[in-house]
């Protein structure tokens, strides 16, 4: 399948500026694997499994016009039964790295786990002006409305009356700032433990169930991660979901893992969330020790 997407007519990428240049974020890479499977005939009444999700090289618009890519999907034999999987790669013509690379697999599966519901949004001290900056992300992205510790990890709420999100050729086939609330999640709490922006690097599974492909864009949704030891001790990746306040669970992400940006530690925004996060009370004690210090303050 032959891409084609211009800055001039796909105006998010003008949100989404990394050193000078629009980028391509990964919840758009990953639409575009879901618009390729309804293009091949291979929408099914169901939620949508990507896994084993790498990401390589950004999709950067360092030139004005269009930029052409290629998604290439094959079958590929699944451990579940029918319907196959596709291995699904995105690739700029005349580079031999991908840009992204997935499994995708049409499931209607239970979630992995679901956060409690109650008290969905209480309890969020820490606010945008955290987030935009340092984030670099402009209105269609700034999707943080509030966000607090939740255990281990954070939880964040979707930002209400977002900008529009569409493709220049029409609108997108998931709901991608669903997605996106929860890698921004996850990334403050990077910075704020360690004082670096990072991006994607890897997904073991993004789960969008049904609800989530339904929901329209003034959808109440919050997102939850948490911490955890990644396979064969490879790191630190996340777990987490977005919700609705009914407790219905819209995405379920696992083994998600960030990738530094490069740019210098930003200790001063890192020092900003760490005080924020520790103004909301946990349900058990807290000592000194344990607040989250960034490393080099």
């Amino acid at each position: 399948m032959r891409i084609q997407i211009n800055p001039d007519e796909d105006m998010f990428l003008l949100d989404h500026v990394v050193d000078g240049s629009p980028v391509l974020p990964t919840v758009m890479q990953l639409d575009l694997v879901a618009r390729a499977l309804r293009a091949a005939g291979q929408e099914r009444a169901a939620g949508l499994l990507l896994r084993d999700v790498a990401v390589g090289p950004a999709v950067r618009f360092d030139r004005p016009g269009p930029h052409e890519l290629d998604l290439l999907c094959t079958p590929e034999s699944s451990r579940r039964p029918a319907p196959p999987a596709w291995r699904c790669e995105l690739r700029s013509p005349g580079h031999d790295a991908p840009h992204l690379v997935a499994v995708a697999e049409h499931t209607a599966g239970p979630p992995l786990w679901v956060p409690a519901p109650g008290s969905w949004a209480d309890c969020l001290p820490c606010g945008p002006d955290l987030v935009y900056p340092p984030f670099f992300h402009g209105p269609a992205f700034q999707v943080v409305s509030a966000f607090g510790r939740a255990d281990s990890g954070l939880r964040a709420a979707l930002a209400p009356a977002l900008p529009p999100l569409s493709w220049g050729c029409g609108p997108t086939v998931l709901r991608p700032r669903l997605l996106e609330l929860l890698l921004q999640c996850c990334g403050l709490q990077e910075l704020a433990e360690t004082g670096r922006m990072m991006v994607p690097a890897s997904l073991e599974a993004v789960h969008w169930h049904l609800a989530s492909v339904a929901a329209d864009d003034g959808i109440r949704a919050l997102a939850v991660t948490r911490p955890r030891t990644g396979r064969e001790n490879s790191g630190r990746v996340f777990d987490g979901q977005v919700v609705t306040p009914a407790g219905e669970v819209l995405v379920t992400v696992t083994g998600y893992r960030t990738a530094d940006l490069g740019q210098a530690a930003r200790l001063a925004y890192a020092a900003r969330l760490s005080r924020g996060l520790s103004s909301l009370p946990e349900p058990s004690p807290r000592s000194a020790a344990d607040l989250t210090i960034p490393k080099g303050a």
